[in-house]
């Protein structure tokens, strides 16, 4: 009778302390940065229906590139200058076969010491791009240089800053034409 108390004792506990472990594993987070990058935030102005983030990526610079069928691509090389690179994620329709549709922003930045205020062509100091991803035609699809806009980043404190970017490609449709973010790094 004794034994038999003992060992329902330690059979409840066994599994009380599964129950804890299972719990504990369970609510760890699933999420990993992306190997490489330097700081990921998420993007609070994000479309209602997307997945949004901001990722700075220092000593690179984004370059756009062609193809021998003049398809543009986009390379990420070593520098001495940091890229901010801006993602939007449209969340796919479900049951819906290539229903995927990203935009993102590259902007080089040589040296952040100093506030950036820019303006249309002058943007091209700042090698602006917007990278369009979906199943489309394929004349708007791939990366652009961004020559139309206006862009303001303002240094808050070390880590700290707020951009503003408004900007238009005529060459191609957009969903994103306005980041406004205080962003970490």
């Amino acid at each position: 009778m004794i034994l038999n108390k003992i060992m329902l004792i330690k059979f409840s506990l066994f599994k009380n302390i599964g129950f804890i472990f299972l719990i504990c594993t369970a609510c760890t987070s699933t999420i990993k940065p992306i190997e490489g990058n330097e700081s990921q935030n998420q993007i609070l102005n994000c479309p209602e229906g997307w997945a949004c983030s901001f990722e700075l990526l220092k000593n690179k610079s984004a370059k756009i590139q062609f193809d021998k069928f003049n398809y543009s691509y986009l390379t990420i090389e070593d520098s001495k200058s940091m890229v901010f690179v801006f993602k939007y994620q449209r969340n796919e329709i479900e049951g819906t076969a290539d229903s995927s549709y990203d935009e993102y922003i590259y902007l080089n930045i040589d040296n952040f010491q100093n506030n950036i205020n820019l303006n249309d062509a002058s943007l091209a100091e700042v090698d602006a791009i917007f990278g369009r991803m979906c199943f489309c035609t394929a004349e708007s699809v791939g990366y652009f240089p961004i020559r139309n806009g206006h862009l303001k980043i303002k240094k808050m404190n070390k880590n700290r800053f707020k951009i503003d970017f408004s900007f238009k490609l005529e060459i191609v449709p957009q969903v994103i034409e306005n980041i406004s973010e205080i962003l970490q790094y």
